[in-house]
């Protein structure tokens, strides 16, 4: 799918990404064993919806992003640390 969303400099960023079905596989062992042992983080990530660009430009870009409710982006290998990357997240299937 097409996506696009305003970065926090305010630059559009765009491309190709799909949705992840089983966000578990890209997040850390360390952060899978907090998930399963905290049912308020578990709630919290489940607001999220997980993706993953295709033809990241370079190793050093952002390559997968989680997006929340009101459509702010994050950095998704940051999580549970949310840094924010942007907002207006739009999509087009």
């Amino acid at each position: 799918m097409k996506f696009s969303f305003v970065d926090l400099n305010g630059q559009t960023v765009t491309g190709d990404c799909e949705l992840i079905n089983n966000p578990a596989q890209y997040i850390s062992k360390i952060l899978e064993a907090n998930i399963q042992n905290s049912v308020a983080l578990e709630g919290v990530l489940g607001e999220f919806s997980f993706y993953q660009k295709f033809n990241a430009e370079n190793e050093s870009s952002i390559s997968r992003f989680a997006v929340d409710n009101e459509n702010n982006v994050f950095h998704s290998d940051k999580l549970p640390d949310f840094v924010q990357i942007g907002r207006h997240w739009k999509e087009d299937v």
